[in-house]
């Protein structure tokens, strides 16, 4: 959605690599989390180096999808509503965030007040089954641009001669085949570990498939790739180091 609203790839990548923040402050603030001073550390150094390997390319960094690929301040003073867009794009992340943090300390939540009725593997299906189908109301609301998308997907040309199955529709069983293992694998690690550690790990998945993708489509190694590996990975084994974290306990008064 928010690639409809003037938001590059670079720009999008970057606000899903600030997650741990997110993370950090929603356990803080609303979850009575509490973390260590290295820990902390150790999340900069991760959100650091997420942030450097994003805009590695910094030809692409604050670049809009439909500006003709002009950045987006460039875009904005010559245009008062694409930079409306824009900034609604912007707002529209920095809530999914928030959205996306609070949803793993409330699984978390969830899985220590039903732990005693099923193991944690029956616990991390029933919670995937339920996201997924309430995620599917939005939707309701996109059926046209879903329609749409389809239609050119049915369109498209095959992949190969002897296979007549529109080459659209193969990526998209593959995508949700991988999509499936991966959000299978996250659920699971949720119910065995704190929220920041799995959004570390995701972060940590996140960087891999830009490395990936450099190789893939051959763009160019920077030093804002390397210096990215180095943090991000270095940050990650030192966090691994860390006592976990702890959570206040309640008030005596409100517990009577």
């Amino acid at each position: 959605v928010a690639f409809g609203f003037n938001i590059s790839v670079p720009i999008h990548t970057l606000f899903r690599s600030c997650n741990v923040i997110a993370s950090v402050l929603l356990g803080y603030a609303l979850f009575r989390q509490r973390y260590t001073m290295k820990q902390l550390v150790c999340v900069v150094v991760i959100t650091v180096g997420i942030f450097l390997g994003s805009v590695g390319d910094a030809k692409q960094f604050f670049g809009c999808t439909d500006c003709g690929g002009k950045g987006a301040g460039a875009a904005a003073s010559s245009d008062d509503a694409g930079f409306m867009r824009w900034t609604f794009g912007i707002a529209l992340l920095v809530f999914v965030q928030l959205l996306q943090g609070f949803l793993g300390h409330t699984q978390a939540h969830l899985y220590r007040l039903h732990c005693l009725r099923g193991t944690k593997g029956e616990l991390a299906e029933e919670f995937l089954f339920t996201s997924h189908v309430v995620s599917f109301l939005p939707f309701i609301f996109l059926w046209s641009d879903v329609l749409a998308a389809a239609r050119l997907a049915w369109n498209s040309p095959p992949l190969f001669d002897w296979l007549p199955i529109p080459s659209q529709l193969l990526y998209f069983l593959a995508n949700n085949l991988c999509q499936l293992v991966c959000i299978k694998g996250v659920f699971r690690l949720s119910a065995h570990f704190t929220p920041l550690t799995v959004n570390i790990t995701l972060s940590v998945r996140k960087f891999a498939s830009v490395i990936v993708s450099i190789l893939w489509f051959g763009n160019p190694w920077t030093v804002l790739h390397s210096v990215a590996t180095v943090a991000i990975f270095g940050g990650v084994f030192a966090y691994s180091q860390c006592p976990a974290a702890t959570k206040l306990p309640q008030d005596s008064k409100k517990k009577e």
